[in-house]
């Protein structure tokens, strides 16, 4: 079963403040959200001047890295759910100095781009949509011929026991990840409407990443 909306901003909003310790704490099971970041933001192809969307941006754990590739000529869009979330998100901004940092508290679902987005980012919120496939071919239509998204979640992986999974779920229980959560499978939908679709397995095919390019026609 899907979560409500309410209930994804109960769970982050008593989590905010600890986020970013309880990912560095799933270091200790090989869960390496650090690298897997870079990887994503790599393949966005950014460059200076860009205009990037981070979709789920959380406390904005992607922003260091999305800055360097965008420059201060750049801009920044960190998209969240939860207040909370986006508090610490602007905490984080305030204390590096940046002045293209815009944060919008929206549904990813119902958010609007701007014009000449470059790129866009989701990184752990995909699982939670009920209709991954419609933001997707939205995302698709918005960004500039050319754009870049990427997304990074968890999936099912194939060969793995249900028990094994399960404890993989099981740890995850804080955020409220079910089984549901990893029944989706988005990278479908990206090779659907964008070119250059490719996706990558990490972490023993519990996690994935898929990136595709916008066509310049």
């Amino acid at each position: 079963m899907r979560l409500s909306n309410e209930t994804i901003r109960k769970v982050y909003r008593s989590h905010a403040r600890r986020y970013d310790l309880a990912l560095r704490l799933y270091q200790l099971i090989g869960l390496r959200a650090d690298a897997y970041r870079s990887r994503a933001i790599e393949l966005l192809r950014l460059g200076p001047g860009d205009c990037v969307v981070d979709l789920g941006c959380g406390t904005g754990l992607s922003f260091p890295t999305l800055m360097k590739k965008i420059g201060p000529n750049g801009r920044l869009i960190g998209v969240d759910l939860t207040s909370e979330m986006l508090t610490a998100a602007r905490n984080r901004v305030d204390r590096a100095g940046w002045k293209n940092v815009e944060l919008v508290e929206a549904d990813i679902l119902e958010y609007g781009f701007p014009e000449h987005v470059a790129g866009a980012l989701s990184i752990g919120a995909f699982g939670y949509l009920a209709d991954s496939e419609s933001v997707i071919a939205n995302i698709s239509r918005q960004l500039t011929p050319g754009g870049r998204f990427v997304i990074v979640d968890g999936k099912r992986p194939s060969g793995w026991p249900l028990w094994l999974f399960r404890l993989f779920v099981y740890l995850f229980r804080p955020f409220r990840l079910n089984l549901d959560y990893f029944a989706g499978h988005p990278w479908e939908s990206v090779a659907k409407v964008f070119n250059e679709s490719a996706v990558e397995e990490l972490y023993g095919g519990l996690m994935y990443i898929s990136s595709g390019t916008v066509s310049r026609e």
